[in-house]
């Protein structure tokens, strides 16, 4: 990329707001009630970085055009102020920019999961003047390609590996951040859209896969019913969700796929486990 004054100012100080983020995200479920670790490690942290920090702001919004003045409103110092505090901040990040760049795209679709900007292939670099648009992503390709995707997307190898994988479907359990122990994702090897699309193999053997499936699930999670959702909202990829309804949700139906609960790896594991044995004794 050919970056101008203004994009290495925003890698600069997005780098540093990453750093934050992930000190503040560990930080929300850190021990640390029963003595003062948790909030004098927090305050050390702030008193250190906090003038990096601003540094960094100021020398972005100098970039954009800024006066000091500006500045100095801004921060709550006067205009001469600012200028002999803050006079000397640079615009460069620590290292190749290209690189962090890179990193705070892949950071942020990692991460971010059930934001908007999630669903976007570069929501960092996309903001810098020297962007290019790249071309529209397949998450489910992307993924076992090996490129990052968001969470919601789901990992290669699936928690507790794939109950299936031949010629045709991948079976393995949904992200765990978003969906209950049990829920199962069905994934065309071919990438096509809907059952428009079907290769007389593929229409074949989908209902037979959903009908084999759906009775381990009911014995490794013991609920009375399993929904049958897909939509290719999410990406472009045929791919089918098998969600057991919880006799313990609040909602039903509809409501209940938008916001059906979530599960821990141990858990997913756990219930894979079984359903493979279960599978096993079909």
């Amino acid at each position: 990329m050919d970056f101008t004054d203004r994009d290495l100012s925003r890698v600069a100080l997005s780098a540093q707001l990453r750093e934050w983020s992930e000190l503040f995200r560990v930080a929300v479920a850190a021990p640390g009630h029963e003595n003062d670790d948790l909030a004098s490690s927090l305050w050390k942290r702030l008193e250190e970085g906090m003038p990096s920090l601003r540094e960094a702001i100021v020398a972005y919004e100098r970039t954009r055009g800024r006066s000091w003045a500006e500045i100095g409103e801004l921060t709550g110092r006067e205009t001469g102020e600012a200028e002999a505090l803050w006079g000397g901040a640079g615009t460069s990040a620590q290292g190749d920019p290209s690189k962090i760049v890179a990193q705070l795209d892949e950071w942020y679709v990692r991460h971010a999961q059930v934001e908007e900007l999630a669903r976007v292939r570069d929501p960092f670099s996309r903001v810098l003047d020297a962007h290019t648009a790249e071309p529209p992503q397949c998450l489910i390709c992307g993924k076992y390609a090996g490129e990052a995707v968001p969470a919601w997307a789901g990992r290669p190898v699936p928690p507790g590996g794939h109950l299936i994988e031949n010629e045709l479907w991948r079976v393995g359990h949904g992200p765990t951040a978003f969906w209950p122990a049990g829920t199962l994702l069905i994934e065309s090897r071919r990438h096509f859209l809907d059952y428009t699309e079907f290769t007389p193999e593929e229409a074949a053997s989908i209902g037979p896969l959903i009908g084999r499936l759906i009775g381990p699930i009911k014995t490794a999670t013991g609920v009375p019913r399993v929904h049958v959702w897909s939509c290719m909202e999410g990406t472009p990829h045929f791919h089918l969700w098998l969600v057991p309804r919880l006799e313990t949700a609040h909602e039903t139906g509809r409501g209940y796929l938008a916001a059906p609960g979530y599960c821990v790896e141990p858990e997913a594991e756990a219930v894979v486990a079984r359903i493979r044995q279960a599978l096993e004794g079909c």
